[in-house]
């Protein structure tokens, strides 16, 4: 695990929620930020929920596959559980859903 600031912890964080935003709208797929909260609304009407949680500097991805928490390590966010990288786990939770294909920045995995 890295050792950051909270001010980098925030920094990393918000540039991952920015590239999800960025994915989300040049895939056509709706997504609505509420301060640390991120809603990913598919065509059918599933959801994906990504929100920041400051106090253990993590970023939790919510979805019907599951719930996942994840830590940047040597700047990359990883699953605390299995290491797994949060855009890959992303990818997956959408497309499980009847979502499109995220072309995320490779930092996210």
């Amino acid at each position: 695990m890295d050792d950051l600031s909270q001010s980098q912890y925030l920094d990393l964080a918000e540039q991952a929620m920015r590239a999800v935003e960025n994915a989300a709208d040049a895939a056509d797929l709706d997504s609505r930020r509420d301060g640390s909260v991120l809603n990913l609304e598919l065509d059918n009407g599933e959801q994906v929920i990504i929100n920041l949680q400051a106090p253990v500097q993590e970023l939790w991805l919510a979805s019907k596959s599951g719930a996942y928490h994840f830590r940047c390590t040597q700047g990359r966010w990883r699953d605390t559980r299995e290491g797994l990288a949060f855009g890959e786990l992303l990818r997956r939770a959408v497309l499980e859903q009847g979502g499109p294909q995220l072309e995320l920045d490779p930092l996210l995995g």
